[in-house]
């Protein structure tokens, strides 16, 4: 019988490729299994993600070259969210896949193993052991998948086990430079008291199944026979027997450098009336065991945390999983600690900022049920629990979950569809809700919970407003200003030792280096745009494509020593605050800082322990932290969004003004924020000042509507991008036409073509193009008959887009 698999590959194509399944791998080459396999004159890994018996006509089929897993790594219930997410995103199956998985996870079949002296003179003892002893004669040292190739056998990790176990060959696994790894075991598939008769008389036998049996998970065997008291051949035997099953699994790593090692007082909370209801109908619907999509909203310091995470532990101690989602990196280490301390053990972390083997480490836990607790960033929603019971999407507004490469997805959206497909309580947790978000709970498509005090002695932040036009001082454009309100409240709060947090949502030193002599701004010749000075680095990097040169002391173009930063990043406000405030201990947190290993947790725990004064910061430093000696906040340029050319702008500007006001308080001293505006009239600025939430939406809801934009119509853009501005701007321009001739483009209203605020960015040209409707089942209709699946250029299609630069 002939049998095909499909197979997803990381490359933009849009369908997965067909191969031929070799007999030696039709028992590994199920569903979910990555493969290798040659594409071109490229070999590539991809994952199986259908088996069939259907040859395609017409075409030549190559077969799969071997297979990487002895289990699937992409489970049933992931694969059915990767195809949602490629039909919904329009976005390559294959690249939806990659994401999902940690890169690089070890091969089963790397392990190599080879014929001993003592297998050489034996005889073997089944059809079994004769195939492995002449393929091993014959090839010398191999892989185990080199050997499952040449073999054929289905059970071939049992017969090596048994020839392992009697010295007849050798092993040695692969080795990454990273991670390593290590020998565990788990109960095969089967009854436990078959599994105790097959184990026979030997007391240690029995007792390996029993610790099994007992734990309920995977362990290693150093594990295994440490708790059993027994020797490491125990467990081989019973491989041999069929009792266990052996793989190789990466060894524990410690995470003490990814979590904040604060101590916190242990004391009882007790929970307020309105937090109690809202864990109350949390627990009533995960009784059920029911899809709920909730809306948890309440002021900042509310104790949305503590509903959530006690929501956690019912969660767990209904034998269920749960995902705990945070918008960003700088979040995860002071979250970790409070939640390692309740959870111990069943907590893992998953986020692009571990090391190669901490990631695998903590993937493998849980995929083997070891962790069922998943604390991380957007692509921590992708991991692989078993029967998962609660997602939490904290900061749900947070534009960080929407990926801005392909797959263009958004986390928050996603975590519903995740938890609806488990039959999941999905709980998206806000101070100031998406405007996305509200709307759906005033239509009934999520259910509010309210918090409606702050928790414990806090109380909100006093506002105070600086009209810096008021200031009456001389400053060039860009230049942040320590206005003299601003000033004597930061004294105050250093002389009543109190801590400071100030935001500047710009990394760096200074957006530009200018010569004053010749106008020369160093662009970066690949976006056209001035590059940003970093003076401690002395370099100029531009942060859009990572083009970097060293920073001259005279301009290159006229040979002045006429060289200016123009703006402030916050490495200059840090300069400047030294200036102002000696003897004042300050540091930044910004992108730069998150970036060095350990150098975030450690960041936040010295100011935790009142090591800094004063935290200056980008806008790492508004949301999630709970420092309770911070009495005074800051907003140096409360202006910097709301000039952007995007329909979000003034929402985003009323969330960072908010969050940041919220980091003030949180003690039993009262708070004070103060924000510096040239707009002190705006609403977004008077309703963050007056804690005014409902006011804020009102209006900003009133702007969509008439404007006919998100949440009242979807959007796509589309964006064509080429090193040519003609052709780039001649295929937009077409593909406008096309969508405006269709039928179903009658009531899609399009917007451009024309150039994107952007309009080059790492050497190519931007031409973008708007759909908005209501009617969105219609929209994705169109584009999918309109434009093409291999468009031959650069085509980005981007489903609800956060940004529009």
């Amino acid at each position: 019988m002939e049998l095909f698999a499909d197979v997803a590959l990381p490359i933009p194509l849009p369908d997965p490729l067909t191969y031929e399944i070799p007999p030696a791998w039709a028992s590994q080459a199920v569903t979910g299994v990555r493969t290798r396999v040659t594409m071109g004159r490229r070999r590539l890994t991809g994952v199986i993600v259908g088996v069939h018996q259907r040859r395609p006509e017409g075409v030549a089929i190559r077969p799969i070259e071997e297979v990487l897993d002895r289990a699937p790594v992409l489970t049933a219930d992931l694969l059915e969210l990767a195809r949602f997410v490629a039909d919904y995103y329009m976005a390559p199956l294959g690249e939806v896949v990659r994401s999902m998985l940690p890169s690089d996870l070890p091969p089963w079949g790397d392990r190599k193993v080879w014929l001993t002296d003592a297998g050489a003179m034996a005889l073997p003892r089944s059809p079994a052991e004769t195939a492995v002893v002449d393929a091993l004669r014959e090839g010398g040292r191999m892989s185990v998948a080199e050997l499952q190739a040449r073999s054929g056998l289905p059970d071939l990790d049992e017969v090596l086990a048994l020839l392992a176990e009697g010295g007849r060959i050798g092993s040695e696994a692969h080795r990454s430079r990273s991670a390593r790894y290590v020998n565990a075991v788990e109960l095969a598939p089967g009854d436990l008291s078959a599994h105790l008769a097959a184990a026979g008389r030997s007391a240690a036998g029995r007792g390996v199944v029993d610790y099994l049996a007992a734990v309920g998970r995977p362990a290693t065997v150093a594990e295994v026979a440490a708790a059993v008291g027994c020797t490491p051949a125990v467990l081989r035997r019973l491989v041999g027997k069929g009792v266990l099953r052996q793989f190789t699994q990466v060894e524990r790593l410690s995470l003490g450098r990814h979590i904040l090692g604060l101590p916190e007082k242990d004391q009882e909370i007790v929970l307020r009336d309105d937090q109690a209801h809202a864990l109350r109908r949390i627990t009533e619907i995960l009784d059920r065991r029911e899809f709920a999509p909730l809306l948890l909203q309440g002021m900042t310091g509310s104790g949305k945390t503590e509903v959530y995470l006690r929501a956690a532990e019912e969660t767990l101690a209904r034998g269920r999983s749960a995902i705990l989602l945070v918008p960003e990196i700088a979040l995860v280490p002071a979250l970790a600690r409070t939640v390692e301390r309740r959870f111990g053990g069943e907590l893992a972390i998953l986020h692009s900022g571990l090391g190669t083997g901490e990631r695998h480490q903590e993937w493998e836990r849980v995929r083997r049920g070891e962790a069922r607790l998943v604390l991380g960033p957007r692509s921590a929603l992708f991991a692989p629990v078993a029967d998962l019971g609660l997602v939490v999407v904290d900061e749900e507004q947070d534009s960080s979950y929407k990926q801005e490469i392909d797959p263009r997805y958004n986390a928050r959206d996603l975590a519903l569809v995740r938890g609806r497909d488990a039959g999941a309580v999905t709980l998206l947790v806000s101070a100031t809700p998406s405007l996305e978000s509200r709307f759906n709970a005033e239509r009934g498509k999520l259910e509010l919970l309210r918090l409606t005090e702050r928790a414990g002695p806090g109380t909100l932040p006093e506002g105070i407003l600086v009209d810096l036009r008021e200031e009456g001082v001389s400053r060039r454009p860009g230049e942040v200003h320590f206005s003299e309100r601003l000033q004597l409240e930061i004294r105050q709060a250093i002389a009543d030792g109190d801590q400071v947090i100030l935001l500047r949502n710009r990394r760096g030193y200074a957006p530009m280096l200018l010569c004053r002599a010749c106008g020369e701004d160093f662009r970066c010749p690949d976006c056209g745009l001035p590059r940003t000075f970093h003076r401690r680095d002395r370099r100029l990097v531009c942060h859009y494509c990572g083009n970097m040169i060293p920073a001259p002391a005279r301009c290159p173009v006229c040979s002045e020593e006429a060289l200016e930063a123009i703006g402030a990043g916050t490495e200059r406000v840090e300069e400047d605050f030294k200036e102002l405030f000696p003897g004042v201990t300050v540091d930044v947190l910004d992108r730069d800082t998150a970036r060095r290993p350990g150098g975030l947790a450690a960041l936040l725990e010295r100011f935790g322990r009142g090591e800094i004064q004063v935290l200056i910061g980008t806008q790492m430093v508004s949301k999630g932290h709970h420092f309770p000696n911070v009495a005074l906040t800051a907003v140096l340029a409360a202006d910097a969004y709301l000039g952007f050319p995007d329909f979000r702008a003034v929402e985003r500007t009323y969330n960072l003004l908010t969050q940041v006001a919220g980091r003030a308080g949180r003690g039993e001293r009262p708070g004070r924020v103060v924000i510096q505006t040239y707009h002190p009239d705006h609403y977004a600025i008077q309703a963050a000042l007056r804690q005014d939430d409902e006011g804020f939406a009102r209006e900003e809801m009133r702007f969509r509507r008439v404007f006919h934009y998100p949440p009242y119509t979807r959007m796509v853009q589309i964006l064509v991008r080429d090193k040519s501005r003609d052709k780039a701007q001649g295929i937009i321009a077409g593909l406008a036409a096309e969508l405006a001739a269709h039928p179903l483009g009658r009531g899609v209203r399009l917007s451009g073509p024309a150039p994107a605020p952007l309009e080059r960015l790492r050497g190519q040209w931007r031409f973008q193009l708007l759909a908005r409707t209501a009617n969105f089942r219609d929209l994705h209709r169109l584009l999918k008959e309109v434009l093409p699946k291999n468009p031959g250029y650069d085509l980005v299609v981007d489903v609800d887009p956060q940004q529009l630069l």
